[in-house]
């Protein structure tokens, strides 16, 4: 009888054992399937372009992917395609930063100047109207749509809030023909901060 005993007892004993390396691949599974959704949720933001005032760098209905960690360390700056919180508006919009706090901005004759240097802007569509001479204050940014004839920006709104970017643009992901890294080529970072 005890031999029997043994052996119910050794089953039950094997059969807690698989039961907790199992409960174990389990809970190992559950924690790197939510690591990969942080990592996304950080990273990999997926945003649809909704309208026409970034053509020709982003055009309606595209998908892009943002970097939200971009804007919780406050790493981005000008030339940077960026998604923010405008509170007139019922969407969020996405613009291209031209300049950042410390900057002085001018707009004049179709032209955009910062901290005096002229931009040179081979990204633009149209043509750049307003008439704005203005100082950034440290926790803004001034922002524009590259198709300037057909975009609200700070030209109409103001700058805008620092606090108010949700992330940063990295990448187009569709349509898939038009897959790119969305990483500004232009002078903008390049302009001189002293005034």
């Amino acid at each position: 009888m005890r031999g029997k005993a043994d052996g119910i007892f050794h089953r039950l004993f094997l059969f807690w054992v698989l039961e907790v390396f199992m409960l174990r691949e389990w809970v190992q599974s559950i924690v790197e399937a939510v690591i990969i959704l942080l990592v996304l949720f950080v990273f990999l933001w997926p945003v649809s372009i909704n309208g026409t005032s970034m053509q020709s760098s982003l055009e309606n209905k595209d998908r892009v992917f943002i970097s939200r960690f971009s804007a919780w360390t406050d790493s981005f700056g000008r030339g940077d395609i960026v998604v923010f919180d405008a509170e007139d508006f019922d969407e969020n919009m996405v613009k291209r930063v031209i300049a950042v706090g410390g900057d002085y901005i001018e707009i004049a004759d179709g032209n955009v100047y910062v901290n005096g240097e002229m931009l040179d802007e081979d990204y633009i569509a149209g043509s750049t109207y307003g008439d704005i001479k203005l100082n950034i204050d440290n926790d803004q940014i001034f922002v524009m749509g590259d198709n300037r004839e057909r975009s609200t920006d700070s030209r109409y709104f103001g700058t805008v809030d620092r606090d108010d970017v949700f992330g940063k643009v990295i990448m187009r992901f569709f349509p898939l023909n038009k897959i790119r890294s969305e990483e500004h080529t232009s002078e903008l970072r390049h302009v001189a901060l002293s005034r």
